[in-house]
C-alpha cells in the first residue's frame, strides 16, 4: 500500500450528521396511491407538474426523457417518473391499473383516496442527505446520442445543458438509523467529473 491513510475524523462526522438532521415539520411529503388505466391521462394533466420538469416516459414501444406532456393515451404506458425541485412522482402500471408514489413538497401532493404513513419513527432522528450518481451511458465524438450497450435502441437524450460527455443524477436522500426512508430525485446535471 502506498502513502498514507487519512484516520478517521470522529468530530467532523458528527457536525455534519447534526447539519444533516431534520425536524418533523422539515420532512418532505410521502403520500401513494392507485389510478384507473382510463382515468390516468387526465389524472396527471390534473397535476402541478411545473417544478417536475425531467419526465421519463416509458412506453411499450418507446422511452422518452425530458419535459413532455403526459402521453395522450394511458394504454402503452407502462412507467413513468417525472421529478425535478417539486418532487418526485413515480408511476407504474399494475394490470389495468397504475400504483404511484410521490415524494416532494406537500403543496404539490396529488389527490388521493390513500394514504401513506411517514415511514420513519418520530423517535429517532431523520437525516437528509444530497447525493448525486452518474448515470450509465457516453456520448462519444460524433455521435448525435448517448451510447450504452445495456440499453440497444434507446434514445438516451437527456435535457441537460450543452453537450455534456456524462450526465449525473442530483437526488435528496432521507435516512433513520442507516436505513433508506425516502429518495427524491431532483434534477440531471453535467458531470464535470
Amino acid at each position: 500500500m502506498s502513502g498514507k491513510r487519512q484516520a478517521v475524523n470522529f468530530t467532523e462526522i458528527v457536525k455534519q450528521m447534526e447539519k444533516e438532521k431534520l425536524t418533523a415539520a422539515e420532512w418532505p411529503a410521502v403520500v401513494g396511491g392507485k389510478c384507473a388505466e382510463a382515468d390516468l391521462v387526465s389524472w396527471l394533466n390534473g397535476l402541478d407538474l411545473s417544478d417536475m420538469d425531467v419526465r421519463i416516459w416509458e412506453l411499450t414501444n418507446r422511452c422518452t426523457i425530458g419535459n413532455d406532456a403526459p402521453p395522450e393515451a394511458a394504454d402503452r404506458l407502462e412507467r413513468a417518473r417525472l421529478f425535478g425541485t417539486g418532487g418526485d412522482l413515480d408511476v407504474r402500471r399494475d394490470g389495468n391499473r397504475f400504483r404511484w408514489r410521490y415524494v416532494g413538497k406537500a403543496e404539490y401532493v396529488p389527490k388521493s383516496d390513500e394514504s401513506l404513513a411517514w415511514p420513519g419513527t418520530p423517535e429517532e432522528p431523520v437525516y437528509r442527505r444530497e447525493q448525486t450518481a452518474l448515470l450509465w451511458g457516453k456520448r462519444k465524438k460524433g455521435q448525435p446520442q448517448w451510447f450504452d450497450d445495456r440499453t440497444a435502441g434507446a434514445d438516451l437524450s437527456y435535457p441537460v445543458a450543452g453537450v455534456p460527455a456524462r450526465v449525473q443524477v442530483r437526488y435528496v436522500e432521507y435516512t433513520q438509523a442507516g436505513r433508506t426512508l425516502a429518495v427524491w430525485l431532483r434534477g440531471l446535471e453535467a458531470y464535470d467529473g
